[in-house]
């Protein structure tokens, strides 16, 4: 595409209502403009960076334009398409440009390129982004750990509290773990466990209670001994010959039956010492019959058995109270005295039982019938039997406690730890503080995961950053084209910026000049990096020598010399007229052939409102090398025609006499010093009006800063007798040198 004309532009700065000139030349291949400050020129530029950025300028939402091409007319409407536009301005130095030498805490760190920009301007807010959330998790999980710890500290001391009420010693055996265990173990109806306090402390006692050891007591059998003793005494002898006299004297036959045995081998009465005749013998041994012996051996022997079975119970005892449960000694003291009052009574049935035992001795011979009261003697055994059933039946209770005991120690224990981890519970709101806690955690695992997704982009922009850097060895080859040395040099950093060093020092307090060439041969280097279709393509350059000096004007020329013919179209603008020179002669056969185009933009006022204009180049400006000839054309225009009368001509010709006087003073005078000691100088003595008024005007209305400016009129007269008096001062003191100011317009 090539940009044929600018048809118009509204809503613009100073571009409010243009037109193009009909006189005006159509744009070439390379297109040079020449304009003083406040002219116009950026703002023209920033029509064309409209184009390439597919948007209006903030500064101008309402803008509208039209643009003749070669193949189409653009307006407004179309801005939003891709164009093979690129414009080099402040803006685009603002954008791809941000100085960091201010601070000297910070190294200086140059970030190149509008895409670096503002990556960096997405990471810088990335990064606040990523600190407050930081921030924010650092204080939630502080706030996390002292809930933690706090809910920590209370559940060690419950554990504790629990363990000394528990009597545990072992802190392992109920710590904080298992405390917790016990927690989720009735978190869903806790408060059932809670006891009263009655109930609380009975489990107490029983967890408490002293261990006893199991009672075993064996009883005496209560024998019978009233049916062993009548079965005797319904026994009767059946002797071969029963001596009357022996029967009846019990002493006597016990005397007998004695004296039999102690005689066996005697052949004398060891009482009276006569002979024993063994009839004597036979009578007595058949009087003291075998079935006699064995009734008398039956009688003792159950004799002897009652004795010792009475004496069995007489010194039986039963254990001590002490031995027992203190729930069961009352009970027990009580059943041992009546156990003592029955065995007492029982044990007196003794003599009775043996009275007719010896009743049957004196009476082998004969069948007796007991006299003994059954019923007295079965209510003793009764009774005894009775109290030994009711000791034994507490005995039973006493030990089916003992083993019962552990079992139910440790249903109180259990009941107790479930009782105090419910109050711990409920006093300490352990569940909303555990969510607390948990919202905590999973707020800080939300954060941890955005920090993290954000540290992805992080080191995507990063990487973004490093892929957008221009290559810092390009750039170093433009500036060592420059400023022809190695003393400027950008070196990359790790992250895809750069810093700039200068003879191996971070580069300090860079000059505005360094700065515009730096930002551009970034331009041009950024062109060539990315691929950009240069032949097909279309640059604006606005002001690209703005606060260099005449030795880096040069150096910039020469490098649009080379660069500029790779691109499809051109468009340069300048305030320095010594750079436009060299445009001029760099493409003075571009001009003869028809591939370039000088174009002068100026500010004029019409209607009371400034506006900016486009005209063809003056041909005094494009034939000299001088703006000096220019001014003085329009100064001797304005004298000698009809353009007094143009008002809207006024407003300029204050800036414009000014401007030529500082230039030929400059030329009168190259000794350095200001302004107005050269103008007093040049007056010498004059005193005149005159030159008061010439004074005036130049000083008044023709500095823009001035506010007086934009609202005062000159005056007319004062105005014209201001040009005439400058130009008949140096008509008469530099006849020569007016002559050939006047041949140079003559000529052109």
């Amino acid at each position: 595409m090539k940009i044929e004309k600018i048809e118009q532009i509204e809503s613009m700065g100073l571009y409010y209502n243009f037109r193009w000139d009909a006189q005006c030349s159509g744009f070439n291949k390379y297109n040079f403009f020449y304009g003083w400050n406040y002219s116009g020129k950026t703002t023209l530029s920033r029509l064309f960076k409209c184009l390439e950025d597919k948007k209006c300028h903030p500064d101008y939402p309402q803008m509208k334009f039209s643009i003749t091409t070669d193949n189409r007319n653009l307006t407004q409407k179309d801005i939003e398409n891709d164009y093979s536009i690129r414009v080099f301005n402040e803006d685009f130095i603002e954008e791809n440009f941000e100085w960091k030498n201010e601070n000297k805490e910070i190294e200086p760190i140059l970030i190149l390129g509008k895409e670096s920009k503002e990556l960096e301007d997405k990471l810088k807010e990335i990064e606040t982004n990523k600190k407050s959330k930081e921030d924010t998790k650092k204080t939630k999980e502080k706030e996390k750990s002292n809930k933690e710890k706090e809910l920590q500290q209370s559940l060690t001391d419950k554990a504790t509290e629990i363990r000394n009420i528990l009597s545990i010693t072992n802190p392992k055996d109920f710590d904080k773990t298992k405390l917790v265990n016990k927690i989720d173990a009735i978190n869903g109806n806790y408060d059932q466990f809670i006891l009263n306090e009655s109930d609380f402390s009975n489990e107490k006692e029983i967890l408490n209670e002293e261990a006893k050891e199991k009672i075993q007591v064996s009883f005496p059998e209560l024998e019978d001994y009233a049916r062993k003793i009548n079965v005797i005494l319904q026994k009767e002898i059946s002797a071969q010959k029963i001596i009357e006299k022996l029967k009846e004297n019990k002493n006597l036959s016990d005397w007998v039956r004695q004296g039999i045995d102690l005689h066996q081998n005697e052949e004398y009465c060891q009482f009276c010492g006569n002979p024993i005749t063994k009839n004597r013998l036979e009578e007595l041994q058949q009087h003291f019959s075998k079935e006699y012996n064995n009734l008398m051996q039956e009688i003792k022997g159950l004799e002897e058995e009652i004795n010792k079975y009475f004496e069995n119970i007489k010194n039986f005892t039963l254990p001590d109270s002490a031995n027992f449960f203190k729930e069961f000694q009352s009970e027990y003291r009580h059943l041992v005295q009546e156990f003592d009052k029955a065995k007492n009574f029982f044990f007196n049935l003794k003599s009775v039982l043996l009275i007719e035992l010896n009743r049957k001795r004196e009476k082998p011979f004969e069948v007796l019938s007991r006299n003994i009261d059954n019923s007295q003697f079965q209510s003793a055994t009764e009774e005894l039997n009775n109290r030994i059933k009711e000791i034994q039946s507490i005995i039973d209770k006493h030990n089916n406690k003992v083993n019962s005991l552990e079992t139910r120690k440790s249903e109180a224990k259990e009941k107790i730890i479930k009782h105090l981890t419910a109050q711990f519970i409920q006093e300490k709101n352990y569940f909303e503080n555990k969510k607390e806690i948990e919202n905590l955690d999973e707020e800080n695992n939300n954060l941890k995961k955005e920090i993290n997704s954000l540290d992805v982009e992080i080191n995507n922009i990063n990487q973004e950053i490093k892929q957008s850097a221009i290559g810092a060895q390009k750039l170093n080859e433009y500036l060592k084209a420059i400023f022809f040395d190695d003393k400027l040099k950008i070196e990359p950093t790790e992250n895809g910026k750069y810093k700039l060093y200068r003879v191996d020092k971070i580069a300090r307090n860079l000059s505005t000049g360094e700065r515009n060439i730096i930002s551009l041969i970034y331009f041009f280097a950024k062109l060539e990096e990315t691929g950009f279709d240069k032949q097909n393509a279309i640059i604006f350059i606005d002001d690209p020598v703005s606060s260099l000096d005449s030795n880096h004007i040069h150096r910039i020329n020469s490098l649009l010399t080379k660069k500029l013919p790779e691109f499809g179209q051109v468009f340069i603008t300048t305030h320095n007229f010594d750079f436009f020179n060299l445009l001029k002669d760099a493409y003075k056969h571009d001009l003869k052939n028809g591939k370039a185009q000088f174009y002068l933009i100026k500010k004029v006022k019409e209607n009371g409102d400034y506006k900016s204009i486009i005209d063809n180049l003056p041909n005094i400006i494009l034939n000299f090398k001088s703006e000096y000839n220019y001014l003085f054309s329009l100064l001797k225009e304005f004298q000698d025609s009809s353009q007094k009368n143009n008002f809207d001509q006024l407003f300029l010709i204050p800036n414009i006499l000014r401007r030529f006087f500082e230039m030929y003073l400059f030329i009168r005078y190259p000794d350095g010093k200001k302004y107005k000691d050269k103008a007093n100088k040049f007056f010498n003595n004059n005193d005149s009006r005159e030159k008061h008024t010439a004074l005036k005007i130049m000083d008044e209305y023709s500095h823009e800063e001035n506010p007086d400016h934009a609202t005062k009129f000159p005056d007319i007269q004062e105005l014209e007798e201001a040009v005439k008096f400058i130009l008949d001062e140096i008509e008469n003191k530099d006849k020569s040198h007016y002559n050939a100011l006047c041949e140079s317009i003559s000529a052109n």
